[in-house]
């Protein structure tokens, strides 16, 4: 299957993850990825992956929450392929805190990551999606967190809610000039950001209940799997919309 030959994607967090599975499925479906993040380790590990298999894939340090890095990389992704006909943004950042001991520091950057970067991205590439009408998708990355209460991710939820109705707007927005954007809301999977959970001082862990996946624990590319249905023409008819991939956590 190669839904995405002659169409450039431009992922962000495509370092690790969510992020970098959804590059390596978009490039092995034919599609040329522009790797955005700011770990330039992890960067180049994905290009080489991608390349290993005959893909084809450049790295991209950028700050999402940086408005001059933003428009260069996007600026870059066109300049290198000529084209952008889809943008996957993943890249984002997670806290546990007590809300009553949160830092406005930390909040701010949680939402400059998280909520401010994802508008960024969609901003810059709009105007060069808008250039591909009918085969134009933003793929959002949202979060269980902005549909159902998670302890002590207050900046998170916060911004993932912030990100889902981001979405909607952007897709009514947009949609009759052929461009669709939608949101996937993932539950807990295997992923670094999942990895580095600590619980804050005094946590309740009976709370955890709230936030459990149903079925069992996944890796990032059953998130990679929706990311790319949605940017992909299958997905014709799906725009304003929040897929969750949480295992039934939810239902």
């Amino acid at each position: 299957m190669k839904r995405f030959e002659d169409r450039v994607a431009l992922v962000t967090g495509a370092a690790s993850g969510i992020g970098r599975a959804t590059a390596l499925r978009i490039a092995g479906e034919g599609g040329s990825v522009v790797c955005a993040d700011i770990a330039e380790d992890g960067l180049r590990e994905t290009v080489d992956l991608i390349t290993a298999e005959g893909g084809r894939a450049i790295p991209r340090r950028c700050d999402v929450g940086d408005e001059a890095a933003v428009r260069e990389t996007v600026e870059a992704a066109v300049t290198s392929y000529g084209a952008l006909h889809v943008l996957a943004n993943v890249g984002g950042i997670l806290r546990f805190d007590n809300a009553h001991e949160l830092s406005l520091d930390d909040w701010n950057r949680v939402l400059t990551v998280n909520l401010t970067g994802t508008f960024l991205m969609c901003r810059e590439a709009i105007p060069h999606l808008l250039k591909h009408p009918g085969h134009a998708a933003i793929v959002n990355t949202s979060s269980t967190a902005a549909l159902g209460s998670h302890c002590w991710t207050v900046a998170y939820s916060a911004s993932k809610g912030g990100v889902l109705s981001m979405t909607k707007c952007l897709g009514v927005e947009y949609g009759r000039q052929g461009l669709r954007v939608n949101a996937v809301c993932p539950g807990a999977v295997g992923t670094p950001m999942i990895g580095e959970f600590k619980l804050p001082d005094g946590a309740d862990q009976g709370l955890l209940k709230k936030s459990m996946f149903y079925d069992q624990f996944r890796g990032p590319e059953v998130v990679a799997d929706t990311i790319a249905f949605l940017a992909s023409d299958e997905a014709a008819h799906i725009n304003g919309a929040e897929l969750r991939v949480d295992g039934g956590m939810l239902a």
